[in-house]
C-alpha cells in the first residue's frame, strides 16, 4: 500500500486544491475511482447508512473535490473521512486498484494540519497520539490503574452493584472491553533473547506490538514458545517502540515515522533472519515501511530490508517448514479429561489487517485445521469488520455496536465453542460481543490454540 512521503511525491498533476502542507493525497491516485460501485456492498458504514458519502467512492469523490478547490477541509468533511473504518475491504475488491486507505489516511492529516477542533478534542488528541504512544513506558503507566483496578476487588465490586447501568452505554462499553486477568507487560518479564528448543534454525525478532503486551501476556507468551519449538531463536528488543499504524490511521503521520525510523535502525542491529509479530495490525504497518521511506535516501534500502523481513505470527507458522504442529494438551479437546470428549467447535474470524490489508488469508485456517480431533467450521462473512478498528469502537460508538452486531449473528449461527482471530483490537471487540450476546464461546488469538490452549 502506498502511503507517499512527507514532500507530497504522488502529487504529480499539480491538483492541491485547499490540500497544503505534507501528506497531499495523490490527485492520480484519486483519479484511479471509476466510481464503479464495486466497493458498495462491501462497505461496513455503507450498508448502514445507505448514503453515498459514507461509501469509499464517495469519500473519493469528496477528497478530489478538495484537491480540485470546490470543496474546503470542513467539519463535514472530516466526520466523512474519520467515519471511514479504514478496513480496505473496498481494496479488496476494487478492480482499479484505488488505495483508499492511503487516501484517507492523507486526508486526515490534512484534517489535522488545517482544521481548527475544539481545544479540548485538540489536546487529547494530541496527548494520545503524539505524546503517549511515543512510548511504550508511558502506555504501561496508562494501564497500571486498570491492573490496580481489578486487583483491589473494585472492578467487581462495581459490577456486584450494578454502578455501570447507570453510566452512559459509552462508558459502560470501554470498561467491558478491558480484559479481565491483567498481567504486568510482558516487555517487562520476557527476556532478551531466549534459544530454539532443540537446532536452531532461524534467527527470529519477535515484534511485540503495544496492546499485545500491555493486555495479552496469554497470547505473546504463546508466540514465543511455538517460536522456540520451531526451531526459532527469539529476540526481543525491549526498547521497541509502537510500529505506527494507530498514528498513521488518526493523521499523525509526521509522528509515525519518527516511530518507524527508531524501530527500523533498532532491528538493523540485530542480524535476524525474520521480524515476527502477532498483530495483525503491527504486521500490516511494518510491511509498509519500505514505501514509506522511498523517497528518503537515508532510510530507503534500510526500511525495504526491514519490510521484506516481516510476517505475522500464522503467516510465518504456515510457511515455516520447522514448524513441528501444534503442542496439544492431554485431552484432544483441551479438557485434561473433564468433559464427554466432545470435539471442539472452532472458527476463524479474519482481521481486516490481515487480510484485505496483507492479503493473508488461508495461513490462520491452515493451522487451525492442522489440529486434530477439533471440527473447524467457516465463519460466514469472515473478511467482514467486527467494528473494533483501533479507536473507531471509542470514537464511533454506535456505529461500531451496529457493525458487531451483524458480526455476533454471523458467529452464533456457527454454533462455536471458540472463536479465533489474530488482532488485539479483534480479540477484544469480540470477547465484548459474545458477553452482549451471551455467547457460550470462547475467543482466542490463533496461536494460542498452537501452544495447546484448547481449554
Amino acid at each position: 500500500m502506498i502511503h507517499g512521503s512527507t514532500h507530497n511525491k504522488f502529487n504529480h498533476a499539480g491538483n492541491t486544491g485547499h490540500f497544503d502542507g505534507v501528506n497531499v493525497p495523490d490527485y492520480e491516485a484519486i483519479l484511479n475511482c471509476i466510481r464503479c460501485g464495486m466497493c458498495l456492498p462491501q462497505c461496513p458504514t455503507y450498508s448502514i447508512f445507505k448514503v453515498e458519502r459514507a461509501s469509499p467512492r464517495g469519500r473519493a469523490a469528496l477528497i478530489r473535490s478538495v484537491a480540485d478547490g470546490k470543496l474546503e477541509i470542513t467539519k463535514n468533511f472530516a466526520d466523512q473521512i474519520f467515519l471511514c473504518l479504514d478496513c480496505r475491504a473496498c481494496e479488496t475488491a476494487c478492480p482499479s486498484g484505488v488505495r483508499i486507505g492511503y487516501l484517507i489516511e492523507s486526508a486526515r492529516s490534512q484534517v489535522e494540519q488545517h482544521m481548527r477542533r475544539n481545544p479540548l478534542v485538540a489536546l487529547f488528541r494530541r496527548v494520545i497520539f503524539t505524546w503517549l504512544f511515543m512510548r511504550h513506558w508511558r502506555l504501561e503507566w496508562a494501564v497500571w490503574p486498570m491492573r490496580l483496578y481489578e486487583k483491589t476487588g473494585l472492578r467487581k465490586l462495581l459490577h456486584k452493584i450494578g454502578f455501570f447501568s447507570l453510566l452512559p452505554k459509552q462508558l459502560g462499553f470501554m470498561e467491558a472491553l478491558t480484559p479481565e486477568g491483567l498481567q504486568k507487560p510482558f516487555r517487562k518479564t520476557l527476556p532478551h533473547e531466549l534459544p530454539a528448543q532443540g537446532e536452531e534454525k532461524a534467527r527470529v525478532g519477535y515484534f511485540l506490538g503495544c496492546m499485545m503486551s500491555l493486555l495479552f501476556n496469554k497470547t505473546t507468551n504463546a508466540t514465543v514458545n511455538v517460536l522456540k519449538r520451531s526451531g526459532c531463536r527469539v529476540v526481543t528488543p525491549k526498547e521497541i517502540r509502537c510500529c505506527g499504524a494507530p498514528l498513521m490511521s488518526e493523521g499523525y503521520k509526521f509522528k509515525a515515522e519518527t516511530l518507524m525510523r527508531f524501530n527500523i535502525d533498532l532491528f538493523e542491529k540485530l542480524n535476524v533472519d525474520y521480524i515476527v509479530t502477532d498483530c495483525a495490525a503491527c504486521a500490516a504497518s511494518l510491511k509498509e515501511y519500505g514505501e514509506i521511506f522511498e523517497e528518503d535516501p537515508e532510510y530507503r534500502e534500510k526500511a525495504h530490508r526491514f519490510s521484506r523481513k516481516v510476517r505475522e505470527v500464522t503467516e510465518f507458522l504456515a510457511a515455516w517448514p520447522h514448524f513441528t504442529g501444534p503442542a496439544l494438551p492431554a485431552s484432544a479437546c483441551g479438557c485434561q479429561g473433564e468433559c464427554d470428549g466432545k470435539k471442539k467447535r472452532v472458527t476463524y474470524d479474519a482481521p481486516c489487517h490481515l487480510g484485505h490489508a496483507q492479503q493473508v488469508w488461508d495461513p490462520p485456517k491452515q493451522l487451525l485445521r492442522r489440529i486434530p480431533d477439533i471440527d473447524y467450521v467457516e465463519l460466514p462473512e469472515s473478511d467482514w469488520c467486527c467494528g473494533s478498528a483501533g479507536l473507531y469502537n471509542i470514537t464511533h460508538f454506535s456505529t461500531a455496536i451496529k457493525i458487531l452486531d451483524r458480526k455476533m449473528e454471523n458467529v452464533a449461527k456457527t454454533g462455536a465453542d471458540i472463536i479465533c482471530t489474530a488482532n488485539p483490537g479483534c480479540l477484544l471487540q469480540l470477547a465484548y460481543g459474545v458477553k452482549k450476546y451471551g455467547l457460550p464461546m470462547e475467543v482466542k488469538h490463533v496461536v494460542e490454540m498452537l501452544d495447546g490452549e484448547t481449554k
